[in-house]
């Protein structure tokens, strides 16, 4: 695969224009945000002051969040080990959302299987570069340990669930502290993910930023070549990109997450559309910026999805054939 990048996401396919959120809207929404942040804020503060009450490692805060902002169906549980498809390894993780579908009997259980999860988070208290290793490192082999799923473009380059990392603080002191952790996210992406399904899904600094893993299905040659010079005959097919990319928002850090989680989620549950679609829908939660990684399609698609990526079959409406995850 290569694994050569440039400066800057190019900007996706354009989508049908939206006509403008009303003030009401606006207003709720920002309201809504405040909520959530002032509930971690409270949770956080309280976690810190007990620390029975804080969790494992912080795991506490973050459970309740997910727990209070999540539709119900999605409980949350901590300390689980997923039980994967493939292999013999049991991954402990901090912080498990149950897929609606996994019944109780099962949840009480410390081993989940893979397919119950429908998203995994590891937990730190204060983050540096190892922590961001580490989670790296965690996602690529959770997501070794499942099967690959056939027959689209989501299924093929995305995961069956998002892993993320969640942390209350970080280490870095001084400026530029977004920009060291774009830097250390391109280094571990390159160094741990050999699939974009491998990638780190989401990371969230409570008081820094919010990150997450952008996947564009197919870029034909002309733009290839443009974005990454000349690639020679190999990318001649065009190509698959991905990028860790941060997203730039004005909203509280706590409710971007929450909003960026939904619309996650939503891919593989079409019920959370909507509520995925009003968290967006003024812009707050969308757009970022990081570099790109290219990667052959060969190494990424079966053949089917290949030769229907060639014809330019993406459609809007479809969250299996998307132009950009």
């Amino acid at each position: 695969m290569d694994k050569r990048q440039h400066e800057a996401m190019p900007e996706p396919a354009s989508q049908p224009h939206a006509p403008e959120t009303s003030a009401v809207h606006h207003s709720w929404l920002r309201a809504v945000e405040q909520d959530i942040q002032q509930e971690y804020t409270r949770l956080h503060g309280a976690a810190r002051s007990d620390p029975q009450r804080a969790g494992h490692g912080g795991e506490g805060t973050w459970a309740r969040i997910l727990s209070d902002w999540l539709p119900p169906a999605y409980e949350v549980a901590t300390r689980k080990y997923i039980v994967p498809e493939t292999g013999d390894d049991l991954f402990e993780t901090d912080l498990i959302i149950f897929r609606p579908s996994y019944p109780r009997a099962l949840r009480v259980r410390e081993e989940v299987l893979a397919s119950g999860v429908a998203a995994a988070f590891s937990v730190k208290l204060t983050l540096n570069k190892e922590g961001i290793r580490d989670g790296f490192d965690r996602a690529a082999r959770i997501q070794r340990g499942i099967k690959p799923r056939i027959g689209s473009p989501r299924e093929e380059m995305s995961s069956p669930f998002p892993v993320g990392l969640l942390a209350h603080s970080h280490s870095w002191k001084g400026d530029h502290q977004k920009a060291r952790v774009q830097v250390i996210c391109m280094e571990m992406d390159s160094a741990y993910a050999r699939h974009p399904r491998e990638s780190l899904d989401l990371l969230c600094i409570a008081d820094l930023g919010v990150w997450f893993a952008s996947r564009m299905p197919f870029l034909p040659q002309a733009m290839v070549r443009h974005l990454n010079g000349n690639t020679g005959a190999e990318q001649d097919a065009g190509s698959a990109m991905t990028s860790m990319m941060e997203r730039q928002s004005e909203s509280p850090t706590v409710a971007v997450l929450i909003a960026t989680l939904y619309e996650r989620l939503s891919l593989t549950d079409p019920t959370l559309r909507p509520l995925a679609d009003g968290f967006k829908a003024y812009g707050d939660s969308g757009g970022g910026g990081g570099q790109p990684r290219f990667w052959n399609l060969e190494d990424v698609f079966s053949e089917d999805v290949r030769r229907a990526l060639s014809h330019g079959i993406v459609q809007f409406k479809d969250p299996n054939w998307l132009n950009l995850y």
